[in-house]
């Protein structure tokens, strides 16, 4: 399947990678447009559900970060409040047996990024450009030649924006933004020697108040400990790289349990960020180009799933792609029908359960009970239309 020219990705980060190492793997060749000058990850933690783990093992990714990762117990759910053990979804083995033997990762970004990009430059199909900031395009019925900020341009034969909550070829297609959603995201990375035994169980824990949440797991095999703490919050603040104050993220959980919020006290090194959506998009295609990722549909992260549909699209945009070869409008025109309901499913069901991480008293109360009186496999069983998912039948 030899092309005159490459399908251009402007972003590389996990979508742009991920979809760029599905395209090479069927024989497409690909051009990948980074704006870094140098592919660095920020330190924050990942998890990654079967259904992002199943496509990654047969790219072949997955071996360049298992022994840097790590498969949780469960994900333990607790009241912020008052401290109490609310219900266990147990993952490990049990997620193993139900899910056809995918895993449950958590891991580094930065592990993953690097996994990501290890595959891609060992794909000889795959050609890498940094520094290139992408600022809009221009379509012939032949070709796409996207334009950088510095005066540059490359050809090639289709597009697929995959740059992002604020992308450039999303804004030249639609011309939509992002809206806050008025939550606050704040996180850190610490050496797991720093925290106590309780915070550095091989789980994800997730800790549920009014107004607030926080989330902790291992990552880096363990020897470090992700942390984000989500508070309602109307400041708007863009990026997701900004210092932040340490009593600023704490005044965000002064009402909580001793324990919780000792930790949190305990804790340097914070970045925060504003947490935005998008309404869904009619459409994410057109012509020879297509949308990506965040740059499609930007998470809330409530269900821990922003890299897991990325890596989703890529399998999907390479089986389609395969079966249309060349008639890129029709291949795009099938891959955006295939995933737009997958996608709003995912994006109601991640509001939904920030709203129930959030929930005030009395309704506090109520949660609470239905998850003490739940059975653990029973939660499980409840993700299965997530995490059981099959993005293709046969994954490329």
């Amino acid at each position: 399947m030899k092309q005159q020219a490459p399908i251009l990705i402007a972003g590389g980060g996990i979508g742009g990678l991920s979809v760029a190492i599905a395209l090479a793997q069927s024989g497409f060749y690909v051009h990948v447009l980074e704006q870094a000058k140098s592919f660095s990850e920020v330190g924050a933690g990942i998890q990654l559900g079967p259904n992002a783990a199943r496509i990654l093992d047969r790219w072949g990714v997955s071996r360049h970060f298992v022994s840097q990762s790590v498969t949780p117990e469960n994900i333990s759910l607790y009241d912020g409040l008052n401290g109490k053990s609310l219900a266990q979804v147990p993952l490990g083995d049990v997620a193993r047996r139900r899910y056809d033997d995918a895993p449950y990762y958590v891991l580094h970004r930065a592990d993953l990024q690097e996994a990501l990009l290890k595959v891609a430059q060992n794909e000889p199909h795959i050609t890498i450009s940094t520094g290139f900031t992408a600022l809009a395009y221009r379509e012939t019925p032949y070709s796409v030649t996207l334009m950088g900020d510095d005066g540059r341009s490359v050809e090639g034969e289709a597009l697929i924006g995959a740059d992002g909550l604020w992308s450039a070829v999303r804004k030249q297609m639609h011309n939509v933004k992002p809206s806050p959603i008025g939550k606050t995201s704040w996180r850190t990375v610490i050496p797991s020697e720093y925290a106590p035994d309780f915070f550095k169980r091989q789980q994800t824990m997730l800790w549920m108040a009014p107004r607030s949440h926080l989330v902790h797991y291992p990552v880096i095999g363990g020897k470090a400990i992700n942390v984000i703490a989500i508070v309602d919050d109307k400041e708007i603040g863009i990026g997701w790289n900004n210092a932040a104050d340490k009593d600023e993220v704490i005044q965000g959980f002064r009402d909580w349990d001793t324990s919780p919020k000792d930790f949190i006290t305990s804790l340097t090194g914070w970045h925060k960020w504003s947490l935005f959506a998008l309404p869904p998009l009619e459409k994410w295609s057109k012509g020879r180009i297509t949308l990506l990722g965040d740059a499609a549909h930007p998470p809330v992260p409530f269900l821990a799933q922003g890299g897991a549909m990325a890596i989703e699209d890529a399998a999907v945009l390479a089986s389609e792609l395969m079966i249309a070869q060349k008639h890129y409008p029709e291949a795009f025109h099938h891959y955006e029908a295939k995933r737009m309901p997958r996608v709003d499913k995912v994006m109601q069901q991640s509001h939904k359960m920030g709203r129930i991480y959030h929930m005030k008293t009395p309704a506090r109360w109520a949660r609470n009970a239905v998850l003490r009186r739940s059975q653990p496999e029973n939660l499980l069983k409840r993700y299965d239309w997530l995490y059981g998912f099959e993005a293709v039948d046969d994954i490329v």
